[in-house]
């Protein structure tokens, strides 16, 4: 017979076993899962290495502006100071009292000369001889003429002024131009007469058509 030492041993033992099990289990009775691991924390994404550069334009500013090209027509402009087309000159005729003033601007290069050396005045006069003669049923003498050349960058310009004085100069119907046979560099002249009381006639004149009209 076993003591009674013995049996309350064995009760305790039973009775601990019993909580061990009881505290590995839910009241459900559901068996124990340990925990899924913790999902690891974002990494933060790297900031950028430098920030995006800003093409807009600044207040005012044309947005279709072309710096390249407004920097050639700028130099054109520069270099030129004037309208300047080779082949072409511009020509006007005025009269007052009893004088013909002719007055012509033409670019060096429809002389013959060149546009980075022009001649000197005293060189430069012989150009207006024989570059025109006034048309009609009286007589005009010439008494004076300016021949000047200049240069500006790689253009050359010529300016020719000749006056004449006519005995009856209401008479004067136009006046013939030789420029073309003298010069062939020219191709076209636009011509204008400015008479007294505001009376004006324009016309283009060419190789073919040398002659401006006064009416």
């Amino acid at each position: 017979m076993k003591s009674s030492h013995s049996l309350r041993s064995g009760a305790l033992a039973a009775v601990i076993g019993a909580m061990l099990l009881a505290a590995c289990s839910d009241p459900a009775g559901t068996p124990y899962e340990p925990p899924a691991p913790a999902e690891p924390a974002a990494v933060p994404a790297p900031e950028a290495a430098s920030e995006a550069v800003d093409d807009s334009p600044a207040a005012g500013e044309d947005p279709f502006a072309d710096p390249a090209l407004d920097a050639e027509e700028a130099h054109a402009d520069d270099e030129a100071g004037e309208v300047h087309e080779h082949g072409a000159g511009e020509l006007a005729v005025t009269r007052e009292d009893d004088f013909l003033t002719m007055t012509l601007e033409a670019p060096l290069a429809n002389f013959g000369l060149s546009e980075s050396d022009p001649p000197g005045d005293t060189d430069a006069e012989a150009y207006a001889d024989n570059l025109a003669e006034p048309m009609g049923p009286t007589r005009c003498e010439e008494t004076e003429r300016s021949v000047t050349a200049r240069s500006t960058g790689s253009h050359g310009a010529m300016t020719v002024s000749i006056v004449w004085r006519c005995k009856k100069i209401e008479r004067i119907e136009g006046m013939r131009f030789n420029i073309f046979n003298l010069y062939p560099g020219f191709r076209h002249i636009d011509a204008v007469y400015l008479g007294p009381d505001g009376h004006q006639a324009a016309q283009e004149l060419t190789p073919d058509n040398a002659e401006l009209d006064f009416y």
